[in-house]
């Protein structure tokens, strides 16, 4: 119970909710670009990605790191800083560590047992930023089906592109009064039309139902960063903050049984 406080303590201050949200949109962004009807994916690629904003998931941001009001600088991330009241919900944290752990202990034990809780807690922040940047690295991975799609929506654009110029070959003949070659036509329609207006048409279906897949996508990988940062800062909090408690709790049971030993 202890250990799940202070891990969901130092996952708040660390911006976990914020990169777990920045994971989902990235993914979402990213499938856009690689995915998105070519003649309008452009757009898309003007819009910053959420995760290059926070310098995580392996994304640095362009022309360097990011600063600016409300941020800082912290290890590996451009995470912002943790507020004032995260700061103390961690202490809080740490405190009802040491004061769980010391509970029932002889008093220069308990005091000791409770410096055991925060003798590391100055090397938290960088641990745990440190395990969020490293953690959050695989968030970029380009799913395999992207450079499928991406493959199809351009074989659809070159259809779209070869009706539209099959039509202005079309009207350029017309208009210098050349004579016109045989027309196929699907039906009574033009095929330079099927072409041009099937293409636009499959182009923009394909980049609809691709968003869904990628919005569908982007929460399953926000679901999984989000076990993984926890785990991986759960286990900073056990490295930094449980494992010293434990250490002297060790020292004070071996030193209670020696006691026990020379009594006897």
């Amino acid at each position: 119970g202890l250990g799940r406080a202070l891990t969901q303590a130092l996952s708040q201050a660390a911006g976990v909710p914020l990169v777990v949200e920045a994971v989902a949109k990235g993914h979402r962004h990213r499938a856009i670009v690689a995915t998105g009807w070519p003649v309008t994916r452009w757009l898309r690629r003007l819009r910053p990605d959420p995760l290059r904003r926070l310098h995580v998931g392996g994304m640095a941001p362009k022309g360097g790191q990011l600063e600016g009001p409300g941020r800082e600088l912290v290890g590996r991330t451009s995470v912002p800083a943790a507020s004032a009241v995260q700061r103390a919900q961690v202490e809080t944290a740490i405190r009802d560590v040491g004061e769980a752990a010391a509970s029932g202990l002889p008093g220069p034990w308990a005091a000791a047992v409770r410096h055991a809780a925060r003798s590391r807690s100055q090397e938290l922040a960088d641990a745990v930023d440190r395990a969020v940047a490293t953690t959050s690295a695989g968030a970029t991975r380009r799913p395999r089906w992207w450079r499928a799609v991406n493959g199809l929506q351009w074989l659809v654009f070159a259809t779209m592109a070869a009706g539209a110029l099959w039509l202005g070959v079309l009207f350029a003949m017309d208009y210098l009064r050349l004579p016109q070659p045989p027309l196929p036509t699907a039906g009574v329609v033009p095929w330079p039309t099927v072409l041009l207006v099937g293409g636009a048409l499959a182009g923009v279906l394909i980049a609809l139902l691709a968003r869904l897949a990628a919005w569908a996508g982007g929460r399953r990988r926000a679901r999984r960063t989000s076990r993984a940062l926890r785990a991986a800062i759960g286990r900073v909090g056990k490295d930094l903050v449980l494992n010293p408690v434990e250490a002297e709790l060790d020292r004070y049971a071996r030193f209670t049984e020696a006691l026990e030993l020379a009594r006897s």
